[in-house]
């Protein structure tokens, strides 16, 4: 994905070229805003986040992180909708994991990959040889362990829930607080790599797609959650500035692992901040 493929349609060169810095940012920003570039935008965040074929012109990843919550409370639906129909006839535990499998099939297992790599990466040698680790893509001890310990976290987590309006609650928002993370991770951070997926995202995530995703994601959770929504937000935040700063000294910046990472991890805690706390 080419991260500059949304600069080429938002301002005419020719004009650019005659417009002040201002003048060239109010055009780029009235430019993204338009029903078309907001339709690629969303079809964008579609593609990077799920396997789901989605049509339509493709932008910038970073340009497209204002849809990232919106997106993941479409997998939570798609989560509650499987609970409901197989909740007649398939037990508890097992729908648990069928449920687990679905989110990690939609994502194309991908954030699970990131988990992998960018745990690896993050605990083994300087930040040259951890680089070189998280590129090679093969799974080492710290990475299988990070996998399993979320994959159970998750499981015991949906165990765990109460009423059936807390477990639709938690699979709704789980997906979304965990995609609304990775925007806060991209940006204003430092890319780890002059290329790659981490590259693109930190270079075009600006405020807009920073505040729309922040405010959509923390209006919907603390307007139907209350309290644990609260919990929540503020376990994610935590987590992730702790794993901003933790990539920022270990690696100089974050890489596209990292987003899937903390995804991954953020999920698995919004589950156990349903089942822990009360209404």
């Amino acid at each position: 994905m080419d991260p500059s493929s949304a600069e080429a349609v938002v301002v005419d060169p020719t004009n650019a070229r005659d417009m002040d810095p201002d003048a060239a940012a109010r055009a780029r920003r009235r430019a993204a805003n338009k029903p078309a570039a907001l339709l690629a935008q969303l079809a964008t965040a579609t593609r990077f986040l799920t396997i789901v074929p989605v049509r339509g012109r493709t932008v910038a990843v970073g340009e497209s992180a204002l849809f990232f919550p919106l997106v993941g409370l479409a997998l939570g639906g798609a989560l509650v909708l499987v609970d409901r129909v197989t909740a007649p006839i398939v037990p508890l535990a097992i729908r648990d994991v069928l449920l687990v499998a679905v989110l990690a099939v939609l994502t194309g297992g991908l954030h699970l990959d990131g988990l992998a790599d960018a745990t690896d990466g993050l605990f083994v040698g300087d930040r040259g040889r951890a680089l070189a680790i998280m590129r090679e893509g093969a799974i080492g001890a710290f990475g299988a362990a990070a996998v399993v310990l979320v994959l159970a976290l998750k499981l015991r987590s949906l165990d765990a829930l109460p009423a059936a309006t807390t477990r639709t609650a938690a699979l709704l928002y789980a997906p979304m607080l965990a995609r609304w993370s990775m925007v806060v991770l991209g940006f204003g951070s430092r890319p780890a790599r002059p290329d790659g997926l981490g590259h693109a995202m930190v270079r075009s995530t600006t405020f807009r797609e920073f505040g729309v995703a922040t405010v959509g994601a923390l209006w919907i959770m603390l307007a139907n959650s209350g309290a644990r929504g609260l919990v929540a937000i503020l376990v994610v935040a935590f987590t992730t500035i702790g794993c901003r700063i933790l990539a920022h000294a270990r690696l100089g910046g974050i890489t596209g692992d990292l987003l899937g990472g903390i995804g991954e991890v953020n999920e698995a805690l919004v589950l156990a901040i349903f089942a822990l706390t009360p209404r």
